[in-house]
């Protein structure tokens, strides 16, 4: 059908004839139950009935056991199961299978690193370029030459030409066009009349659209392709006709033509015109000024913020299971200005008849639109889905184009979605929903063709972002690391061995014509950080642990909040899917210490978490430096901001000397040459300057644990029966490593017993850890001010810090409470190094 201007209301009234019919077939078996609100258990009784049988609608159950089918056992093998169980779902006799992630089978094929091994020493790669690799006779290809833009837009389709395309071309953007054996095969004479027939009409746009910036790949062209070696060959013969990743070899097209945006769009996605007439601009604006998003769940439901029309709205790929939970929806936490730079997708909402999924089209009305005017950045932690309907990439983000060929197409780039933005939050790159330039005009679809095409979308959605979430890698190069997301999405049964094997010549071609893949940063997935909140008391205390937690992921993927919040505030943040604890009210002078061993406690047994980084709210980490610019984060040592590199013996800060006491309750010098019969009399003696050692929640608790003869107290003892206490410390900030959890509970369980306030707690803790296991400590520096009057707690401190020659890895105190977005900017600036962003 060809899709004309002129044709745009008969395809949107059939449409609308489709749905009506759609309606009455479903109505009874689908609305009802979705309204109700489990819409997971109505989509399945949708499928089938108790017995396993087809219900009248004919959609046809999938196979979710996710057997090896033909894979040869020498490259995968089935991971055994229980005599019982059942391999990817669980029973549930009420509602019949749900999909759950697991690894089915073990995936044994070449790895790229074989590949390239095999291509090093074949001459072909070298001499290979662009115009070879088109397998094209440029003089004589229809129209043009070749395109010297570094903006270019892909386009697949089955359908005659529409204004769709001419759009684009009015624009100064270059043109791929990929067919598949379906696709008319006089599209490109079609595409030149509809340029001269739109010339002659009011449309001012047509007369600008130059086809010499189209290029259209003919079949025959594709076939040659095949015959080429090396990985292009490779990739174009393992690629599927009659699918939509047929796509893929225009991303290449594009690539090897030196592109630096692709804009990945469906011939059914029309850019909007401005009041002039004239195609609106589509990528134009650098830095972007973004709506910055804020929410704890792992999924983001973008709808409700970019202001749709249509109430309870998603898009496809958003999970069922969660469309119930507003905390998906986020709110705005600030505005602020991003480089072009750091984007990798921008995805254009659509118009009038957006990409949403089947049982949204069939249970919610069109048109619908998008209100919102501002673009909405994605936190690094969260996943939302993204198409290849009006979608720009830019450059750094180009190896994520990859379509999977072992899903259907309605799923193949939602999954594409997914997988990149796994890969993302190891990166700079983000993702960015901005509004909708584009109406879409929606090509003929079926509804309940569609609906059964997404199937996987529907099951395992939800299951895919909590694997890509905690998914981690020892790989720090990112094709290798692409690679093996691959091999884990293929163990587990979201892809199949092809998909694999296809991304394995996808990331051998970038690599062979020396494309750039973005810097790796690593966000840590080896360690938890606990983070201390001594206070929970202001009105914003919920939204701040929220912000806070968001920050904190975009380093690390575990994050647990601590503090002294009430039940109504527990339940607000675990509902937004934040890991949070309770605990004493004590204005933060001993509960630190007690959670830092509650949470060792609680992860010492797990298999990924392998230490606890301990951090106050106010505490901003240089996360770079406190893992020495390694991946994973270095868990062999014990880190903090106490002095202890010094031997024991060393007079610590301001004069004070460490000191022993004794269980008749006298004190002497470390070197026992001097003895006290009180605390004064050593403190007179030491001459130190800290006035918090002569309090009661310091000497005196050291006191009570001296003179405490339980069992318990004799590890913390010196063979002479003393307690040695090194000194005092800043002790805003530590890890420990999981294995010493028990050790670390046996010294901190005294002092909180005995009500030692934790800068004096956590170096005798620390100390005495050490003398036990001779674990390494490596001390970091901390940057602060003691200036309280003008300096401490504010920018220009942190101004301060980041010119400072001396290296630091904790800066502290900055609040969250001067505001998100200035928060956010110093943590930034911490990270870089720079105090370009404060400004």
């Amino acid at each position: 059908m060809t899709m004309t201007t002129q044709s745009l209301t008969n395809t949107h009234q059939t449409n609308n004839y489709n749905r009506v019919k759609m309606h009455l077939c479903v109505a009874a078996l689908l609305v009802v139950p979705f309204l109700i609100g489990d819409i997971r258990d109505s989509f399945f009784f949708l499928r089938s009935n108790s017995s396993g049988d087809d219900v009248h609608i004919n959609i046809k159950p999938q196979d979710l056991d996710l057997e090896l089918g033909d894979i040869d056992t020498d490259v995968a093998e089935e991971i055994p199961q229980g005599e019982n169980e059942d391999t990817s779902a669980a029973m549930n006799a009420a509602t019949g299978q749900v999909f759950q992630d697991k690894q089915i089978r073990i995936f044994g094929g070449k790895r790229l690193a074989d590949y390239e091994n095999e291509h090093k020493d074949e001459d072909y790669n070298a001499n290979l370029n662009a115009t070879m690799i088109l397998g094209m006779n440029i003089t004589d290809k229809q129209i043009g030459s070749l395109c010297h833009a570094k903006k270019w837009g892909v386009v697949t389709t089955i359908f005659d030409p529409t204004d769709a395309i001419l759009r684009l071309l009015s624009l100064d953007w270059c043109l791929v066009i990929v067919p598949d054996l379906k696709t008319p095969k006089d599209y490109m004479a079609k595409l030149q009349s509809l340029v001269e027939n739109n010339s002659s009409t009011s449309k001012q746009y047509a007369a600008t659209a130059d086809l010499d910036r189209a290029f259209y790949l003919p079949v025959e062209e594709q076939e040659l392709w095949a015959g080429h070696h090396g990985f292009f060959g490779s990739f174009v013969r393992s690629t599927p006709w009659n699918h939509f990743a047929r796509k893929n070899l225009g991303y290449l097209f594009a690539i090897l033509q030196k592109a630096e945006f692709i804009f990945d769009f469906d011939d059914d996605n029309y850019i909007k015109l401005g009041d002039d007439g004239f195609v609106l601009d589509i990528l134009s604006d650098d830095p972007v000024n973004v709506s910055v998003a804020m929410l704890g769940t792992n999924a983001f439901n973008h709808h409700p913020m970019m202001g749709a029309t249509v109430n309870g709205s998603w898009a496809r790929g958003f999970p069922l299971d969660l469309l119930q939970n507003n905390a998906t929806y986020g709110t705005v936490a600030f505005k602020e200005d991003i480089p072009l730079s750091q984007v990798g997708v921008i995805q254009f909402l659509a118009d009038n008849n957006p990409d949403i999924d089947a049982i949204h089209r069939i249970t919610k009305p069109l048109p619908m639109n998008f209100q919102s005017s501002s673009a909405v950045l994605v936190p690094k932690h969260s996943f939302a889905p993204y198409n290849a309907q009006a979608t720009i990439h830019s450059k750094l983000a180009f190896w994520g184009l990859l379509l999977p060929g072992t899903v259907t197409g309605r799923v193949s780039d939602i999954w594409r979605s997914y997988f990149a933005q796994c890969i993302f939050a190891d990166t700079e790159l983000r993702l960015v929903f901005a509004p909708p330039k584009i109406h879409q005009f929606r090509n003929e679809h079926n509804n309940l063709g569609d609906l059964n095409a997404e199937q996987d979308l529907y099951n395992k959605a939800g299951e895919l972002i909590a694997y890509l979430s905690s998914w981690t890698s020892s790989e720090t190069r990112l094709a290798e690391r692409f690679e093996h997301l691959y091999i884990g999405l293929y163990e587990h049964g979201y892809i199949e061995l092809e998909d694999v094997t296809r991304a394995q010549f996808w990331l051998g071609v970038l690599i062979e014509r020396g494309y750039q893949f973005p810097s790796f940063k690593g966000r840590h997935r080896n360690v938890a950080v606990m983070g201390q909140f001594n206070y929970a008391n202001r009105e914003s205390i919920v939204t701040d642990v929220i912000f806070w937690t968001q920050k904190t992921r975009e380093f690390f993927s575990t994050v647990v909040a601590v503090g002294p919040f009430n039940d109504a505030q527990v339940n607000m943040l675990r509902r937004n899917f934040i890991s949070v604890r309770a605990s004493t009210a004590d204005e933060g002078l001993y509960s630190p210490l007690s959670n830092l061993r509650n949470l060792l406690l609680e992860y010492k047994n797990s298999t990924t978490i392998e230490g606890i980084l301990y951090i106050h709210d106010d505490a901003i980490m240089n996360v770079t430096r406190l893992a020495e610019d390694r991946y994973p984060f270095p868990t062999h040592q014990i880190l903090s901001t106490i002095r202890y590199d010094s031997p024991r013996g060393q007079t610590s800060k301001k004069g004070c000397q460490q000191y022993r006491i004794f269980p008749d309750k006298h004190f002497a010098s470390i070197d026992k040459s001097k003895i006290f019969q009180s605390f004064e009399e050593w403190n007179k003696w030491s001459n130190c300057e800290w006035g918090h050692s002569e309090k009661d929640y310091c000497s005196g608790g050291q006191l009570r644990m001296a003179t405490d003869l339980s069992p318990s107290l004799d590890k913390l003892r010196e063979p002479d029966g003393s307690i040695l206490f090194t000194g005092y410390g800043q002790s805003d900030f530590m890890f420990v490593p999981t294995h010493l959890a028990d050790i670390f509970e046996e010294a901190a369980t005294p002092h909180l017993k005995h009500g030692v306030w934790i800068e004096c707690a956590f170096p005798k803790v620390l100390d005495n850890v050490i003398q036990r296991t001779q674990t390494q400590h490596r001390m970091i520096p901390l940057c602060t001010s003691w200036d309280y009057g003008t300096i401490r707690g504010t920018k220009q401190m942190v101004k301060s810090c980041i010119d400072s020659p001396e290296p630091y890895g904790i800066l502290h105190p900055f609040k969250i409470s001067n505001g998100l977005d200035t928060y956010n900017r110093v943590c930034d600036s911490v990270q870089l190094q720079s105090n370009a962003t404060l400004d």
